[in-house]
């Protein structure tokens, strides 16, 4: 049975995204995991890579800290350059 869970991804200048989502991949300090609904409490560190959210697009990030709590998660990155600069 798949489950969501509500995924928050914000940078310190803006809201990059918030949705309902089914799962998300992410690169961590000891590999790459997926976060599914009513995943365990957990708090890490991400390292610069991707956010990959199942059907929706990859956001790039320099660094950052997700929090999984309560079938919620929120991560906050630190954005590329790049990407600080696209408008919405």
């Amino acid at each position: 049975m798949a489950g969501k869970f509500r995924l928050q991804v914000i940078s310190l200048k803006r809201m990059l995204f918030n949705e309902e989502v089914e799962s998300v991949y992410l690169s961590g300090d000891e590999g790459e995991y997926e976060l599914l609904a009513h995943h365990y409490p957990l708090i890490g560190a991400l390292p610069e890579g991707e956010i990959k959210i199942a059907g929706f697009k990859s956001i790039p990030l320099r660094a950052g800290v997700v929090l999984f709590q309560d079938n919620q998660c929120n991560i906050i990155v630190e954005e590329l350059d790049d990407q600080a600069t696209e408008e919405d």
